[in-house]
């Protein structure tokens, strides 16, 4: 079964990143989340379903995990960073 990259947009907003995926027709319970302390990379993936995704975004410097919200088939993450970038 070949594994779908979702569809995923980062918004930089300052001190907090903001990642939303598109992962259509899955249940919550199926989404997993794999954000290493003070990592820079998330890992989001979804297994047991018909349709398998998983994608790795690449984070620009460190976070931290800060909320998480799934909603009409949209993964929101809002992580805040730890080493904001100097302007």
């Amino acid at each position: 079964m070949k594994i779908v990259e979702p569809a995923t947009t980062i918004v930089d907003e300052g001190t907090f990143l903001r990642i939303f995926t598109e992962l259509p027709d899955i249940a919550e319970e199926k989404i997993k989340i794999d954000l290493e302390n003070h990592s820079t990379s998330v890992t989001v993936a979804v297994s047991d379903t018909v349709k398998p995704y998983k994608g790795v975004i690449t984070i620009p410097g460190e976070v931290k995990f800060s909320k998480k919200r799934f909603s009409n088939g949209i993964l929101e993450l809002t992580l805040e960073k730890i080493t904001p970038k100097k302007s």
